[in-house]
């Protein structure tokens, strides 16, 4: 009984310590992205670097009227102030359209309700709408860091051989930290790089379309791959957005995603490209 009691202790303090040499890991890697660029957050000015609106936010949405109020004061907390906000709502059926209207003395934040047809559909209705020089991705249930844009933004106005940034995304699932450096050939394997987290300039619709409405899910990661493709971007290592599970209404939840995935990883992979 003895030697089980040890054993039982030996495996419990396992499993403590490498729960705490994660967290470590974890926490040093949020004191990195905290202060790896502290210069971002006191940048002034930033308003004149693209015209108005620099930056346009496009928001799809179904039946989220629990949790899209939160989302949409997140982007209103942004210390970078010029944006425009594109709420496309597809189809809902809830009291989304009585929330945005709480909204509506916002004059940055159009609301556009159409026939429930995807997520894709409703991404792509909002690209056509957007009028920015820069595009930004923000699902009705997830959260941005305040200071994502006015980090992000500079990098795009200085380096012109930048068509994409992204930054690190804060799991609710886990407590976990996603940021990672870009690897194109990993990043066929898995998608670590989601819209929320990236901003893109507007000519790379232009150059490689927007998202598959063929696809009926996993659009983030074809997206991703397309318009990184033929330059890396930018990692950026700033906080861009908290990843929030409020409901099993995700489409990772409602829909098979495995077929997606396959046919993702056909597409782009090299063997595929050289065919």
């Amino acid at each position: 009984m003895a030697d089980v009691g040890v054993r039982s202790f030996c495996k419990k303090l396992y499993w403590w310590l490498r729960g705490e040499r994660y967290l470590q890991r974890r926490v040093a890697q949020l004191e990195r992205l905290l202060t790896e660029h502290p210069n971002f957050a006191a940048t002034t000015a930033l308003e004149n670097l693209f015209p108005s609106p620099a930056v346009s936010v496009i928001m799809p949405t179904w039946n989220r009227a629990f949790v899209i109020g939160a989302a949409i004061r997140s982007i209103q907390a942004q210390t970078f102030s010029d944006w425009e906000l594109i709420v496309v709502d597809d189809g809902s059926t809830d009291s989304t359209e009585t929330v945005l209207t709480s909204f509506a003395a916002d004059p940055r934040i159009r609301y556009i309700k159409k026939p429930h047809a995807g997520q894709c559909a409703a991404r792509n209705l909002g690209q056509r709408e957007a009028r920015g020089s820069l595009i930004a991705y923000l699902d009705s249930d997830n959260l941005w860091y305040p200071g994502f844009l006015a980090a992000a933004v500079p990098v795009f106005a200085s380096r012109k051989d930048v068509d994409l940034v992204y930054g690190a995304k804060v799991l609710d699932s886990a407590p976990r930290i996603q940021f990672e450096p870009f690897d194109h050939a990993r990043l066929i394997e898995e998608c670590y790089i989601s819209t929320s987290m990236m901003i893109h300039r507007r000519e790379l619709i232009d150059r490689f379309g927007g998202f598959d409405e063929q696809l009926s899910s996993l659009e983030d990661w074809d997206l991703v791959l397309r318009y990184t493709a033929h330059a890396p971007p930018y990692p950026l290592p700033v906080l861009a957005v908290r990843y929030r599970v409020m409901d099993d209404n995700r489409v990772t939840v409602t829909r098979p995603v495995g077929s997606d995935a396959e046919k993702i990883r056909r597409k782009w992979s090299p063997s595929a490209k050289g065919n």
